[in-house]
């Protein structure tokens, strides 16, 4: 899964570890969960990002969620440490803004749900997470809020610049009209 960029290959693994997480035969599969969440924080950072971003991180807030209602709690705790890790791992890629609101902001908030009662220091390291990259999601948006000023902005400004080169275009070399030039129109 870290090194494989052929589509087919990636859309077999996609569907053999599809099989795992939905077939509700796996659905009380500890340790199998446990082994997903494992690989998918080993090879998540380094996946092809189309695969972290529409199979891995999905699938990672599905079991955060389902976490929540394990009544197992030695389960819980296991599943919850190693979400932690795999999220840890994941927390320095590059994820775009659509997957950050839809997934691993909620992943992250049902994991720190869970951490809250079972284990409070890692709750504290899970909400300055959570906090980062809720600030990074707000740049974002005022960057692109920026940038849209900006592109109207160098619009306006490319209108003033026509403007002002016709007008010096259509001047003669006398000094009377030159003079008028930077007049005010009444």
């Amino acid at each position: 899964m870290e090194t494989v960029t052929q589509k087919e290959l990636l859309e077999r693994v996609k569907m053999q570890l599809a099989s795992f997480l939905e077939d509700p035969q796996y659905q009380d599969q500890h340790s199998l969960h446990m082994e997903i969440i494992r690989t998918f924080g080993r090879v998540g950072p380094n996946a092809e990002p189309r695969f972290r971003d529409e199979f891995v991180l999905p699938h990672l807030h599905k079991l955060a969620l389902a976490n929540n209602s394990q009544t197992v709690e030695s389960k819980r705790i296991d599943i919850a440490t190693q979400l932690f890790e795999a999220y840890s791992a994941l927390s320095c890629c590059f994820i775009s803004e659509e997957v950050m609101v839809n997934h691993f902001l909620p992943g992250l908030r049902c994991l720190r749900a869970d951490m809250e009662q079972l284990s409070p220091e890692h709750e504290v390291i899970l909400s300055s997470m959570i906090k980062e990259c809720e600030i990074k999601v707000e740049n974002r948006g005022m960057a692109d809020a920026q940038g849209s000023m900006s592109i109207a902005s160098s619009l306006v400004g490319e209108d003033a610049k026509t403007k002002f080169l016709s007008k010096m275009g259509q001047l003669t070399t006398s000094g009377a009209m030159l003079a008028n030039v930077f007049q005010r129109k009444k």
